[in-house]
């Protein structure tokens, strides 16, 4: 497979290929050789470029709020949508059984790729070249980030809603469903909306964001 474009996307070529494609092997594809621990090491260093981008750029801005800043920059949604900006779902080695996953399955494999990558980038390169390649990714978000922003997380601002219109708080029911994480239902009015996440924090928050959604565009 040429990756060539995708190299293009990236802004970056590899020296050695075999990150890259480790970077895009799924655990289903192969339990031995797979991109779990590139995403594992993708997430710290995404996690530490933003924070470093944060802590020098807002001087006067308390902790609390800079973790929300980050959250809400490095949230599941977002790394899906940079994911599909590079049409990393073109490339990346399933299983036959995963590749015939619902979309919503898919993204959080999505969401580790694309961690997989930096951590493939960091390896194949130095923290200066990742650095530069993870702030140019993100720069859209960046320029449009304020600290006075709100950056309440979907389970957040679900309750908060709910509690102005004086209902339940939402209760989430987690199911493992294995090596693919977990999967979340919330029942709001008479409809159950579900999600999956690879961490029980990110199918609650993908549920949240559903249910959210609904509301939003039904003007409940």
């Amino acid at each position: 497979m040429s990756y060539k474009d995708l190299e293009k996307n990236l802004n970056y070529k590899f020296k050695n290929i075999k990150h890259l494609e480790l970077a895009l092997t799924h655990k289903s594809f192969s339990n031995t050789n797979n991109n779990e621990r590139l995403e594992f090491l993708g997430d710290s260093i995404l996690n530490s470029i933003i924070s470093q981008h944060l802590f020098e750029r807002f001087v006067d801005v308390k902790e609390g709020l800079l973790t929300r800043m980050r959250a809400y920059l490095v949230k599941a949604e977002t790394l899906t949508i940079k994911a599909e900006e590079l049409s990393l779902g073109d490339y990346i080695q399933l299983s036959k059984g995963t590749a015939n996953l619902s979309k919503d399955r898919k993204n959080s494999i999505l969401e580790d790729s694309f961690e997989a990558i930096i951590g493939a980038i960091y390896l194949d390169s130095n923290w200066d070249q990742v650095n530069t390649i993870v702030l140019d990714t993100f720069d859209k978000e960046l320029k449009s980030l304020s600290a006075d922003m709100n950056f309440k997380d979907s389970k957040t601002e679900l309750q908060e809603i709910l509690q102005s219109m004086k209902l339940d708080l939402p209760k989430y029911v987690l199911e493992s469903i294995g090596s693919e994480g977990f999967n979340c239902s919330v029942d709001f009015k008479d409809q159950t909306f579900q999600s999956v996440g690879i961490s029980k924090q990110r199918a609650e928050t993908r549920a949240a964001l559903k249910v959210l959604e609904y509301i939003k565009s039904n003007n409940e």
